[in-house]
Parts: C-alpha cells; structure tokens; sequence
C-alpha cells in the first residue's frame, strides 16, 4: 500500500485564531471512543459553549482543545501526505484535493477540533466492479495507522449538519465537500498520530456507498505573502493568480464595515480578485496570509463576519459595480475581514478582504485629502474650443452616485457664466457623461441628473434656461477606453455643445 504525495515537517502548533477553546467541558484532551482512555469527554455544558460554531439549524457546536502530550511519540517513518495508502480496489472517486494550507474540523466528543495544515481529502469509492465493504476501509487504515504508532481519539456519528453551518459552508463546501457529503449520521472515527516533528490528524467518515477521508498535517504556519511599505502594500500568498486586472483609482471613496456602520474612506484604492484553482484554492490560506501581513504592519482587526444584507443592499449600485470582482458582487454573500492600520510615517491603511470558497478580493484604500488635478478652463479658453470644435468639457465635480455639485465646481461655473454672459445669442447643450462601470440604465439617469443641475446652477446665476439644453448618455459615448481608471475618468465628464 503506497504512500502518496507530499511531505511536510513542523512542531505541533498554536491553536488558529478562534479556534481553541481555553474553557471547555470536563478535559477535551479524552475524546469520545469507546473504551479508549482518551475518549471521555464529559458531560457537555447546558448553555452554549464560549468557543462554538453553529450547525445548518443553528445549534450550537463546541470548539474543543486537544492535548497531544496525552498520546504517545510515535518513531516510525512515514512517506509524504497523504501518507496512508488505499486498500486494492478502492479509490478517490474525484481527483483530491489537496491543498497546501488549510483548515479543518475534526470530530471530538461532541464537538470539533480545529487543526491546520497541509491536507489532501478525497471521497473514497471502489474500482473494477469491487462492492464496497465500510468495515473492509477501516480495518485497512487502522492498520496503518497502528503500524505509525497513531491512537483512535474519536469514534461516533459524524453529524453532517455540522460542516452545513454558516461558518463552515465556505470551506467546507470550497475544501472538504468530498470527505463530509455522506449519510448525516455516517460513522465516523478520527485519528491521531504524534510524531517530535509533526502531528498527523485522519477523519474516516462511511456510509453504504463510499467513504469520505480528510488528512492534516499539522504544523506552525508560515506565510508566503509579505506586507510592503509601498502602496498598495499586500501582496498574493504563493500561487495565487490574478483573476481580472487589479484596478488601481487615484482618488475615490470606499465604504469599510465596522460591525456598525459604514467607514468612508477617501484616497487612492487598489482592488483585485484572486484564485488558486477549484482544488487547491484555501479560504484559510488566505485568510492566514493576511493576518500574518497586517500584523507585519501594526494593524488591527475592526470586523470579521458578514455584513447585513440591509445594510449591503443599500449601497449605491455603481458603487457594488466598480469593485464588483475584488468586493462581491452581493458584499453580504460572504465572508469578510476589514482591517485598520496607521502607518509610522502617519498614512492610514484600510483594508476590505472578501473570503469565499473558490475566490477571494482584497480593496485597499489609503486615507488622503482630495488634491485636484484638473485645470481651470477661463472663458476665453472655453469659448475658443467652441469655436473651433463646436464643444468643450468642464470640471464640475459631484458627490458619489448623486447630482449634488460639490462647491470645488464654482469657478469653473463662473467661466461659464461669462461666457454666456459675454455672448448673450450663445445657445449650449450641457451633456453628461458616465463611465462603463455599473448598471447602462442608471447611469444614463444619473448622467442627465447632473447636466440638469448645471444648467440650474447657470439658471440660478441669471442665465435664461431657454439657452441651455440638458442632456445624458451615460456611457454611451466614451471618448477613452473603460478598461482603466485614467479612461474611466476622461469619461466621467460635463461637455458644452454649441447649438
């Protein structure tokens, strides 16, 4: 029976973040299996566990500690994960996945146990026309696994329903669906095998068609992303591919969830969406990653979760639109990280992480004070461009998704008060223009909102309304490409048109 794959060597390690419990029902270290010293694990509280998940109805399930000083050091050698062989005849049913960084819970009393690692995990059918025999499995592997030196440290249903819970779904469901889609009371046994170098963790689930095994090599992390001082300062953890072209914006605002309310952030942001591969992308990985980078950094966490779908839902649908790939395009859909940190040099580094079981998105925004870049255009100018090219755009700036002119926007309007004034038979359509970012129909709307509010401002002044015509296209008549910020802005854009 030969050992497959890769091999990896650690200490056992620090509980993950969230992932231990320091108060837990009589000693956790004595998992529940019959008859084995180490599977007593007491009576369970009566009210909910400090440390628990939920399962798919919402009940509650203890977080449970393990003492590996309770088992005893196995010497023997063993290959590369996953590093138990089949039985002849027996199969993963799927390719395996197999992930270089994960998370997994195994079952433990009448709970689960965080452990992490390197994993592989499959589903386990038979071949050739071999029926398949649950008791023909186990017997195999535990024989392996006496041969380690590894103890049985839980024996008992596995309770489906616990992988289905609102904190698993997006692991499990990315990571582990093959190991735990059996019967819901599958039998289930997990086994252990400590070594000076590294811990061995195997979960055996089986039901009358197959099995499903879960393999952990656990051991400390190490990160392979790197926090930089440069903007936008993350980095991808190793490979990890781009999925779209990060979008990079000079200037615009970014709502980070607090657990409250919306922050505004306002300054230069970068947003990208990334992958791994259906088999070997790990939400853990990269939730991991980036702790271990903002810790790098000196931040702090502000919220881990998931934004209610109220507050979600209220956001500005051009807002959802252009950071749709890195954020989601239903920011309440997943899971999310936001993190703070404030810089030595006195730069404040926010940072939005969407987790989710086959991508994951990462907004970075670096709070600024707005510094404008455009030129004033004087009437004279204004009306030369009139002259020659028959029309003329302006800086007028807006608020975010509204039609509110921003008082930056006066002096440019009072160029183009004298220019009218100046030439009182000059007639102008004032039309306005979105970029390709966000729902067409809105965007038109939004577009002859705003040149609507210029020739109310220009009204406003003492201009006969009769002279202006208000216009909006939206982003149907681009005059940059859309495929990055510098076009996207040429396109958002107020023109005068001589009629």
């Amino acid at each position: 029976m030969a050992a497959l794959l890769l091999v990896a060597c650690g200490a056992p390690p620090a509980p993950p973040e969230g992932g231990q419990a320091a108060a837990a029902p009589a000693d956790p270290a004595d998992a529940a299996a019959g008859g084995d010293p180490l599977a007593d694990a007491g009576p369970q509280p009566p009210h909910r566990p400090v440390d628990a998940i939920d399962d798919r109805d919402g009940h509650p399930v203890a977080l449970l500690p393990f003492d590996l000083e309770r088992l005893p050091l196995s010497h023997a050698p063993l290959g590369a994960l996953p590093f138990f062989g089949l039985p002849q005849g027996y199969v993963p049913l799927n390719p395996p996945q197999l992930r270089a960084w994960a998370r997994f819970p195994f079952r433990l009393g009448e709970g689960v146990h965080w452990a992490e690692g390197p994993t592989w995990s499959a589903r386990i059918a038979t071949e050739g026309g071999k029926d398949f025999s649950a008791l023909e499995l186990q017997r195999n592997l535990e024989s392996l696994v006496d041969a380690a030196g590894g103890r049985k440290v839980f024996e008992g249903p596995l309770h489906r329903d616990i992988y289905y819970g609102p904190q698993l779904e997006g692991e499990i469901g990315g990571g582990f669906i093959d190991a735990v889609n059996l019967d819901r009371d599958a039998p289930t046994a997990v086994y252990v095998v400590r070594q000076a170098q590294r811990t061995v963790w195997l979960q055996l689930a089986m039901d009358g068609n197959g099995a499903g095994l879960v393999v952990l090599e656990q051991q400390p992390f190490q990160a392979s992303a790197s926090w930089s001082a440069e903007f936008p300062h993350l980095s991808l953890p190793a490979g990890y591919r781009e999925r779209n072209a990060p979008r990079q914006r000079d200037f615009d605002r970014f709502p980070f969830w607090t657990g409250e309310r919306f922050e505004q952030v306002e300054g230069r942001t970068w947003a990208i969406d990334f992958d791994k591969g259906e088999r070997e992308h790990s939400m853990h990985e990269v939730r991991r990653n980036l702790e271990a980078m903002m810790a790098a950094a000196g931040g702090h966490k502000v919220f881990e979760g998931r934004i209610p779908r109220d507050q979600a839902e209220a956001l500005p649908q051009t807002l959802q639109a252009a950071y749709g790939d890195a954020a989601g395009y239903n920011w309440h859909d997943h899971d999310l990280l936001v993190y703070r940190a404030a810089l030595p040099d006195g730069r404040e580094v926010w940072v939005h992480a969407r987790l989710q079981y086959l991508s994951a998105g990462w907004v970075v925004a670096e709070r600024s004070g707005f510094v404008q870049t455009a030129a004033l255009l004087p009437a004279a100018d204004l009306k030369q461009a009139l002259d020659s090219d028959g029309r003329v755009a302006i800086q007028v700036n807006f608020a975010t998704d509204r039609a509110e002119i921003l008082p930056a926007s006066e002096p440019q309007l009072a160029q183009v008060l004298d220019l009218l004034q100046g030439d009182p038979a000059l007639q102008l359509a004032v039309e306005g223009h979105t970029d390709g970012t966000g729902d067409a129909a809105h965007n038109r709307a939004l577009s002859e909102a705003r040149a609507r509010a210029v020739v109310a401002a220009l009204a406003g002044k003492g201009i006969d309304a009769g002279r202006l015509q208000a216009a909006g296209f939206g982003a149907d008549r681009p005059v940059a490409d859309n495929a990055d910020e510098p076009g996207r802005a040429r396109n958002r854009r107020v023109e005068l048109v001589k009629r």
